[in-house]
């Protein structure tokens, strides 16, 4: 298995070439709640005793904080399920997706198939896409700019052979 990076990697097996890429969610869900309630905790504790010292004013804004650090994380466990996978097998490209709430699937034929990595500025804002037919796919999404690089060279040289 031939490793990317953290976030995607990319194997070869029995002809067939795969590539697997997800979002980096390091907390588990109960490290998100510990961590969550601790701060709620602190957070809240800090505010009742300026409160009781005649700062009233300070428990809103504990308040607005604690909701937007719920959101925050809300929004991050929603990234959990989001993936790409795309798999060389025979004449058949496949693209697999889910980010955010769309989803797709695309199958392509090999022959046909472009890669097409734009880098306006070296090492920034690289977009890599597989174009066929007038279609254009986005890939990469969840990896770095020099990890795109490297996987653009890669599935160049997966569609040539």
């Amino acid at each position: 298995m031939e490793q990317l990076n953290a976030n995607g990697g990319a194997q070869i097996t029995a002809g067939a070439f795969s590539f697997h890429s997800r979002p980096c969610c390091s907390l588990t869900c109960t490290q998100e709640r510990v961590t969550f309630w601790s701060l709620v905790l602190l957070c809240f504790g800090v505010a009742i005793g300026f409160t009781v010292q005649g700062y009233w004013l300070v428990l809103p804004f504990a308040g607005l904080e604690i909701g937007l650090l719920a959101w925050a994380l809300e929004s991050l466990r929603n990234r959990e399920n989001n993936y790409e996978i795309l798999t060389i097998d025979g004449d058949s490209v496949v693209l697999e997706w889910r980010i955010g709430k769309q989803s797709g699937r695309r199958e392509l034929n090999r022959q046909w198939v472009h890669v097409q990595c734009d880098c306006s500025t070296p090492g920034r804002n690289c977009h890599l896409c597989v174009r066929s037919h007038g279609l254009e796919t986005e890939v990469g999404h969840f990896l770095s700019d020099e990890a795109r690089l490297k996987l653009a060279a890669v599935l160049k040289m997966q569609l040539q052979g």
